[in-house]
């Protein structure tokens, strides 16, 4: 069944060319069309355009079509989020009521609930991530990335990666897996940190070798893994042909030799702002970054230095953090709230961010992440709303009513 989407008041994120990511002040903008048509027909965007080019599109040799009155409503791509920790071993609730009165941020601790993964099985961790799935779905995601982490041994996470893999195939979300290995370590590891960088570097061919993940995820903490353990792990990923990632915050940006390697910062969320030094040390190392706005919200930690990232000419990319034990929101409608309210971006830099900019940090820009024909139809309809930057400004309304995922409503 091909989809023709009448009467769009507006159509965001648009482009005749599926163009590459934008950086600093290219981020201010975004296009649009008024009074817009949208033709889907299998499973891709074949044709768009104001409603005055309506007659003659291919809409038109549609021999099964199902025609969508959109007035009054807006159509934005998915949104694509590039950091999410969706696969967790404890329950939702995780005493909130003990929060920190003081100035101190939230903490957890999972100590315990380590062992609880351990005994669940494939399944049960995979229909636990579906629940949160479709909630991913219902706030206008089309494309998430799923970290392991928390298995602690090389038999809980690989299943993990075999649950994300699962997950890949029998859902309609572009899915990206990424093996955190260096997330944290076993208790048995905790008098031999070493021990357990060799316990990593033992299962990445197998991760490799049966496709398991696409990204390597390091999280770097001097405290943790060592500078020379830290870059060993980033070569044997690349060896492995893994994208890598980093999780770090200014220091680690500072001591790792990340010139050449290819990585993005991965996280940017810190107790206060970056240095102007490190953000001039990004432009020149070309490190894609990104912000997770949820995390330092839940967290009560400052907001890190969008603006200034920004300002450098750096592209950048907004993602949830998504844990439901420790940053309980996979709402990215919200991040670009916070993104505009607490870090001073643009409503445009904030769409953008989310979409364009989040995709190709994924590695799936050339397919997603705008409406051009030749991508995969991965959009959804709003309500009724007065103009596009309504949309982040009304932080707590849900404003997604419908939401089209490879060609089909969802």
């Amino acid at each position: 069944m091909d989809l023709l989407l009448l009467n769009i008041k507006e159509m965001v994120q648009t482009g005749e060319n599926p163009h590459d990511f934008l950086t600093g002040m290219e981020m201010a903008s975004v296009n649009t069309i008024q009074d817009a048509f949208l033709f889907i027909s299998d499973e891709m965007i074949v044709d768009y355009g104001s409603m005055k080019t309506l007659d003659g599109s291919a809409a038109e040799n549609s021999e099964m079509l199902m025609e969508i009155d959109c007035k009054g409503r807006m159509v934005f791509p998915s949104f694509c989020d590039p950091d999410s920790h969706l696969l967790y071993p404890f329950g939702d609730s995780q005493n909130f009521s003990t929060r920190h009165t003081s100035r101190e941020p939230y903490s957890i601790d999972f100590s315990n609930e380590f062992v609880r993964l351990h005994e669940m099985s494939i399944e049960e961790i995979y229909v636990q991530a579906l629940d949160h799935l479709k909630e991913v779905v219902r706030k206008g995601t089309g494309a998430i990335e799923i970290k392991s982490g928390y298995g602690l041994e090389a038999e809980d996470e690989l299943k993990l990666l075999q649950v994300i893999r699962k997950l890949k195939r029998s859902t309609p979300l572009v899915i990206k897996s990424t093996f955190l290995g260096s997330h944290t370590y076993h208790e048995r590891f905790r008098r031999s940190p070493a021990k357990y960088l060799d316990h990593i570097l033992d299962i990445l061919p197998a991760i490799s070798q049966d496709e398991l993940a696409d990204n390597l995820d390091v999280y770097y903490d001097h405290q943790f893994l060592s500078r020379s353990e830290t870059e060993t792990l980033l070569l044997a990923g690349l060896k492995e042909g893994l994208n890598v990632k980093i999780h770090s915050d200014e220091l680690g940006l500072n001591q790792l030799n990340v010139n050449n390697i290819n990585v993005c910062l991965d996280i940017l969320d810190q107790p206060g702002p970056l240095s102007l030094g490190s953000i001039n040390r990004m432009v020149l190392a070309e490190i894609f970054p990104a912000i997770m706005p949820g995390a330092s919200f839940f967290h009560n930690l400052n907001a890190s230095s969008a603006r200034d990232i920004i300002d450098a000419g750096l592209p950048l990319a907004i993602a949830t953090d998504f844990d439901p034990g420790s940053m309980p929101s996979c709402d990215m409608k919200f991040m670009q709230s916070l993104a505009c309210i607490k870090y001073g971006m643009k409503p445009e830099e904030a769409i953008n961010a989310s979409t364009i900019n989040s995709a190709f940090l994924m590695g799936i820009g050339h397919g997603y992440g705008s409406i051009t024909k030749g991508k995969a139809a991965n959009v959804f309809v709003t309500k009724k709303i007065p103009s596009y930057d309504y949309f982040p400004y009304a932080f707590s309304s849900d404003l997604i009513e419908m939401v089209i995922l490879d060609g089909e409503i969802h």
